[in-house]
């Protein structure tokens, strides 16, 4: 009985327990180390994410606004972009200056006071870092213009994206369409 009674009370030995949390530790750093990556893409993802929603809704605002619009700045590939807005019968200038999109807007009779205008004023449109350019087609005789918008959302170098629309004018009576 003494025998029995000695042998079920053995416990585990220094070497036994010493290996068994060794393998534990290193089970618990992987799945540590796995989660922090999980857990950082997913920030990475959701940050490039909301850089986007923003620049897409700064991009439906300047969009509709164009739509209506004749672009009284010159043509070809800029930082900036002036037009007269017929609908709100507004000057607006668009402008990609410091990493920063800026507009600033002022009431007009008409698109020949808007072309002689200088803004001084300008707000941020958007959040995060943006750069990028307007590349203008104003209206001609014969012919619609357009604009189309080129932006590059970056925060550091964690992330970048770049998106890009055009739009028509809808000025046909300064086309002659």
């Amino acid at each position: 009985m003494k025998r029995f009674f000695r042998h079920s009370c053995r416990g585990f030995t220094l070497t036994e327990i010493l290996v068994s949390m060794f393998v534990f530790t290193i089970m618990m750093v992987s799945v540590s180390q796995i989660s922090s990556t999980t857990f950082f893409g997913y920030r990475n993802t959701r940050a490039i994410q909301r850089d986007i929603e923003n620049a897409q809704f700064s991009m439906n605002i300047i969009a509709k606004e164009l739509r209506t619009s004749s672009v009284v700045s010159a043509a070809g590939n800029q930082t900036s972009v002036k037009f007269y807005d017929y609908s709100q019968e507004k000057c607006f200038q668009y402008r990609i200056v410091s990493q920063r999109l800026e507009v600033d807007s002022h009431d007009d009779v008409d698109a020949a006071a808007c072309q002689s205008r200088t803004f001084n004023t300008f707000l941020p449109v958007s959040t995060g870092v943006i750069a990028g350019s307007f590349q203008v087609t104003p209206s001609a005789s014969g012919t619609v213009g357009k604009v189309t918008m080129f932006l590059d959302i970056f925060e550091g170098a964690s992330h970048h994206a770049r998106i890009q629309t055009t739009v028509s004018l809808r000025d046909f009576a300064v086309s002659g369409i």
